[in-house]
């Protein structure tokens, strides 16, 4: 069985979008100021940005091509935390938008179509009943120890992702680069995103439901470890919150792949 015609065209659009971004923030950063969306800034938010986005590509790939969406229904409130998250930003900021397509660019409006109409789309991708119906149990139950991990990861992003959502003032004196509003909102939508993701998992009653989203956890975490370590520069000298920050991303990421070991090494059958 393939997705859906419309399922390919929405995770390849979305694909693309994402690997344009990515691209951009991290290859061709002089360029954002003038004909992005809006001037991202500093580096070091370009490089989350593009990290993140760099797992946002792998993300649509995997709905391009997932035919069963007991195994793609993960990604749903999650994408809605995170596209809704975004949308939050961009009206809150809107006088810091690129709006004059004659003498900047169209990508202002490009970005508010794309962040109306993707989770829009989504929502009506999901087939009738899917979010109720029992999965198949292939992959097994999930670990408790494991689903313990799950809950803290939605507890640890969500704190972080609603402080410099609400108060970037605040969070600034604690963080590891500078923290202007708009982009600390935008970097936002990556924690809220991935906090819901992780509890969408933690409610999962079979590993196969949510094999490919620890996949996807560990890619994203991967991307932004070695993008920051890459770049250390970026980042505010002598401050400690740096060291916590990567530490972090080592302990979820390798939380994440211990997890993903154990639960492929207790499988009861051979995944589909």
């Amino acid at each position: 069985m393939r997705p859906s015609m419309d399922q390919r065209i929405w995770g390849w659009l979305g694909a693309l979008a994402a690997a344009w971004f990515a691209i951009w923030m991290l290859f061709v950063p002089q360029y954002l100021p003038t004909y992005f969306a809006w001037d991202v800034h500093p580096r070091a938010a370009q490089i989350f940005i593009g990290a993140g986005y760099i797992f946002r590509t792998a993300f649509f790939l995997n709905v391009a091509f997932e035919a069963n969406w007991l195994r793609l229904r993960w990604i749903v409130w999650g994408n809605l935390a995170f596209t809704g998250t975004l949308l939050v930003a961009t009206y809150w900021h809107l006088d810091q938008f690129n709006f004059d397509i004659l003498h900047q660019t169209p990508l202002g409006h490009i970005w508010i179509v794309l962040y109306i109409l993707e989770p829009v789309a989504m929502i009506f991708l999901i087939p009738p009943g899917i979010l109720r119906a029992v999965a198949p149990v292939t992959g097994g139950p999930l670990n408790r120890w494991f689903r313990k991990f799950l809950i803290a990861v939605t507890a640890v992003l969500l704190m972080n992702g609603l402080l410099i959502l609400a108060n970037p003032g605040f969070a600034a004196k604690r963080w590891p680069w500078e923290l202007n509003e708009l982009d600390s909102r935008i970097v936002a939508a990556w924690f809220l995103g991935w906090s819901i993701w992780a509890g969408t998992m933690a409610l999962a009653r079979d590993w196969d439901e949510i094999r490919r989203a620890a996949q996807l956890f560990i890619l994203c975490g991967t991307v932004l470890i070695v993008a920051s370590v890459l770049n250390l520069d970026a980042f505010i000298p002598g401050k400690n919150t740096l060291s916590g920050f990567i530490g972090g991303l080592v302990v979820l990421t390798a939380g994440m792949a211990a997890g993903y070991v154990y639960q492929e090494r207790r499988r009861p059958a051979p995944y589909a």
